[in-house]
């Protein structure tokens, strides 16, 4: 049946209206579990393939550009996506020595692996060349997405997932087609922001690192979630009682600037960069570690009910970076030497990874070993390991949430991982701000945690090490 936009004389407006009803009465259940079909490809790791003929042979190329471009969130990449159609000397190749009709069967035979993805175009539902690939695809045990039109064709009963486009018209089938995948596409980037993956700056080299840093504080453990407004409002607090200190949103910004820059260091180097602002600002000092007393004394208080929780046996999975003990248990069975490393009191450092049952996993733990301590801790470790342990930068890997780590890390050659957490919200996402200071710093990638233990560990040491 022909549209309507052959008939009158303002064919574009009953054209349109067509188009937008026949839109109106699409299956969204069927477009929503496609949406999640498509979704998941992310978790398992599978590429997925597109086909289709003449004008679908557009939108199944469209669809890739979409997938692989469109779908890259905060730096991440997008899905790892092929159309069979695009490499017009392979399909006239395949036409011409074998038949249309195994055009793309014959390079979803030679591409694919099971447990990968097919969406397919139609408009008929019975173009030969679709029909097979599909029968191929069920065979190798992939999973098939259709789109079609009119009934749907013999495609329909050899899909995983079939939407219709319901309409007649194959101007308007191919119409809706495109308006389906450009509403997936806007539907799976938004979901993407809270789907585990890793933003790559640099790929690790394949000598696979034998030795492990983790900051603890972030990084490992959530326990001091919420330390940085309690120091932001304190320092804030002690700054504004300078006689020259008359602008609060600049002593804000100040203070801001300062403690984030020093985040990793033992708290000391942030208390004596106050005294020296207090200074500036035309106050009176007092000495940084009454600074750092009081300091302890507020966020002690502030995570006071979660240490007593851990002490009378609570579940410290609350309190863990998502993941981050599956990835311990997987490094201890590869034998790699970790270390754990903090700018906390290691006093601290060591009751509070007791409380998490984590001690087990490290090698050696170490934080500020003195109150007025003014050397870096995670220095110390990293001349450590380099110097009396003979270790190369590049045998190397470094976790962690602050700008010190990261740094330390590139300085030696060594492969410098950002967790940029969000630990209020636990939920996948990355923290903006952790994000952009630790790529500041030279971070190599960033991942939001440890949640997809396998595919991080074989992006770093190679899937035959790691699984």
């Amino acid at each position: 049946m022909l549209s309507s936009y052959y008939k009158g004389s303002n064919e574009p407006e009953l054209y349109s209206k067509e188009v937008s009803e026949a839109l109106l009465k699409t299956n969204f259940k069927i477009f929503n579990e496609i949406n999640d079909e498509i979704l998941i490809s992310k978790k398992i790791d599978r590429t997925i393939f597109t086909a289709g003929n003449g004008g679908s042979s557009a939108t199944a190329s469209h669809m890739i550009n979409d997938l692989v471009k469109g779908c890259r969130v905060e730096g991440r990449e997008g899905f790892r996506a092929i159309c069979l159609n695009d490499s017009t000397a392979l399909v006239t190749c395949l036409a011409n020595d074998f038949s249309y009709k195994e055009i793309y069967s014959i390079t979803l035979r030679t591409l694919a692996k099971p447990g990968d993805l097919l969406i397919v175009f139609s408009g008929s539902g019975n173009s030969p060349n679709i029909l097979l690939a599909c029968e191929t695809a069920k065979m190798m045990g992939i999973t098939v997405i259709g789109f079609g039109g009119r009934d749907g064709g013999k495609m329909k009963a050899l899909c995983d997932y079939f939407l219709l486009a319901p309409t007649d018209s194959m101007e308007q089938i191919e119409d809706l087609h495109m308006i389906y995948i450009h509403s997936l596409i806007c539907g799976l980037r938004e979901k993407l922001k809270y789907i585990w993956d890793i933003e790559i700056i640099n790929y690790p080299q394949r000598n696979n690192p034998k030795y492990a840093i983790f900051d603890f504080d972030g990084t490992i453990s959530l326990i001091r979630e919420g330390w940085q407004p309690i120091m932001y409002e304190y320092f804030i607090e002690e700054i504004l009682k300078c006689p020259n200190a008359t602008d609060k949103g600049q002593v804000k910004k100040t203070v801001v600037d300062f403690v984030d820059f020093l985040t990793g260091k033992q708290t000391i180097f942030q208390c004596m960069r106050l005294s020296e602002e207090i200074l500036r600002y035309g106050g009176n000092p007092k000495d940084p570690l009454e600074y750092k007393s009081e300091y302890l004394r507020r966020l002690l208080e502030h995570i006071k009910q979660r240490k007593e929780s851990l002490r009378k046996g609570g579940d410290p999975l609350p309190y863990l970076v998502p993941g981050v003990k599956d990835v311990l248990e997987k490094l201890k069975e590869m034998g790699i030497d970790c270390y754990l490393t903090s700018g906390t009191d290691e006093i601290d450092v060591k009751e509070e990874a007791e409380l998490l049952k984590i001690t087990d996993y490290f090698k050696s733990i170490h934080g500020a070993t003195d109150t007025n301590n003014t050397v870096c801790s995670k220095e110390e470790v990293l001349n450590e390991l380099i110097n009396n342990k003979s270790i190369k930068g590049s045998e190397l890997i470094t976790f962690g949430d602050g700008f010190v780590e990261i740094e330390l890390a590139k300085n030696v050659g060594g492969y410098a991982v950002a967790v940029a957490t969000n630990e209020e919200k636990k939920n996948n996402s990355v923290n903006h701000w952790k994000r952009n200071r630790l790529l500041k710093a030279g971070a190599d990638c960033v991942i939001p945690d440890f949640k997809d233990t396998r595919r991080l560990l074989n992006f770093i040491w190679g899937e035959e090490n790691a699984i």
